[in-house]
């Protein structure tokens, strides 16, 4: 009998409701089809369970996961083996990554950026900047202020990103409660790029 995850991979329905609640977040899908991410390399940051790394290697990407969890990292290596998906692994902080100069094309991160120390926030966007190529872009989702006390506003948004990235859009959404994906209502959806 075929594996269910390996159907769903194949046939290209990680997006479909049909994957209950580790369905990719709605703002990246809506990133990625729209044609606004670069199809190559992509480092997905704060990989959590692996539904994100699952659907940009559905749609092409050659996709490096990067998680913080050694649990949730063996989740996604059994997932990726069992949809057959090329995905690559590693656990480590995201403000001393591993990766070389200009490594990636596309950065897709859902809530490391909000979630890490503030103390090392700069860091780590340094080191984001660092592993992305120039004219690659950088995808990101922040609660908005209304959503939580220490969430983004438009303006923090422009004093933490830019410079060194362009901001290209800042949209504000509003996220539905059920399937487990937001842990607040409101986000920012942010894309950037390396210029």
């Amino acid at each position: 009998m075929e594996d269910r995850t390996y159907k769903l991979f194949r046939e290209g329905l990680i997006r479909d409701e049909t994957f209950g609640e580790r369905r990719p977040h709605a703002l990246l899908i809506e990133v990625v089809s729209s044609g606004l991410a670069p199809r190559d390399r992509v480092l997905n940051l704060h990989c959590g369970m692996g539904s994100d790394s699952l659907y940009l290697a559905q749609e092409g990407f050659v996709v490096t996961a990067v998680g913080f969890c050694a649990d949730d990292i063996e989740g996604v290596r059994k997932d990726a083996r069992a949809a057959q998906a090329k995905i690559t692994t590693h656990i480590m902080d995201p403000a001393a990554l591993s990766f070389g100069d200009e490594e990636f094309d596309f950065i897709a991160d859902v809530g490391c950026i909000f979630k890490v120390d503030k103390n090392k926030r700069s860091t780590l966007l340094s080191e984001l900047y660092r592993t992305l190529r120039r004219g690659g872009r950088m995808f990101t989702m922040l609660p908005t202020s209304s959503a939580d006390p220490q969430g983004a506003t438009r303006s923090s948004i422009e004093e933490m990103f830019h410079p060194p990235f362009e901001i290209l859009t800042i949209d504000e959404s509003a996220m539905a409660k059920e399937g487990g994906k937001a842990d607040h209502l409101y986000y920012y959806s942010i894309l950037m790029e390396k210029v």
